[in-house]
């Protein structure tokens, strides 16, 4: 009986080590949620996700098309969660507007 406890216990004891190990980093990617005017620009809101079970922080966005890029930064996207953010453009952002993630730093 002393030896299926101490199989069990090992067994456990395996299980949340590799749990505990296994972390995917940062998985980012950005997509156009709305646009809406602002005087005679436009403000697109968009979405970071992030996929990975790391946290990224600082993480830089960019849309457009050269000449007309505009940039933010997002404090940080936390592992398996979604954050907004919005960029000013001086002209309506569509399906086919270029959204990038540019780098992201360790917290």
């Amino acid at each position: 009986m002393a030896a299926l406890g101490l199989v069990l216990t090992l067994a456990t004891l395996i299980i949340v080590l590799k749990a505990a190990g296994a972390t995917a980093p940062p998985d980012l990617s950005v997509r156009l949620v709305e646009a809406r005017p602002m005087g005679d620009q436009w403000v697109a809101e968009v979405e970071v996700s992030n996929r990975g079970d790391a946290t990224a922080a600082s993480v830089e966005v960019e849309g457009g098309t050269a000449p007309d890029v505009a940039s933010a930064t997002l404090d940080y996207a936390p592992g398996h969660g979604r954050e907004r953010l919005s960029l000013v453009l001086p002209a309506r952002p569509g399906p086919d507007t270029p959204f990038r993630i540019r780098g992201w730093s360790e917290p």
